[in-house]
């Protein structure tokens, strides 16, 4: 959820938009649909100034939301160049993509190539055994 301030500048962002780092979007409780929805309703917006749960004042609020659109669209080809060489699990897709990642967040950045899976997989874009799930193996889907 995100609050504008009436009459002013200002949206509180929550854990939405924050200047140092875009948030983990991790299944089951997190949709990259519902992420990027809110997002692309975000940069409808006139604020300019985001305040966010945590972290100090975002501050060209719209640059920065359209940059985590860049983002998360950058990472969901990334993951559609990786399986157009073939089936690969999530960690298999981790290791192609998060290069040099600290091993600290390999499980956030499983979640998060998971919530991108679901919502490729929803688009018809991925296919997989059964529903998405972090031990499934995804690949291109047909047609």
């Amino acid at each position: 959820m995100a609050y504008g301030l009436s009459g002013t500048d200002v949206l509180f962002s929550g854990d939405h938009v924050m200047a140092w780092s875009t948030p983990v979007v991790a299944p089951p409780d997190g949709a990259m649909s519902d992420y990027m929805a809110s997002l692309a309703k975000l940069a409808r917006r006139p604020e300019t100034v985001y305040f966010p749960g945590h972290g100090g004042a975002v501050s060209d609020a719209p640059r920065v939301v359209e940059r985590y659109i860049r983002h998360r669209r950058a990472r969901e080809q990334s993951i559609l160049r990786r399986l157009a060489e073939g089936a690969a699990d999530i960690p298999t897709l981790v290791r192609a993509i998060y290069v040099g990642l600290d091993p600290r967040l390999v499980r956030a950045a499983g979640l998060s190539v998971l919530a991108h899976l679901e919502d490729l997989h929803a688009r018809g874009l991925v296919a997989t055994d059964g529903m998405p799930s972090i031990i499934g193996l995804y690949r291109l889907a047909v047609g």
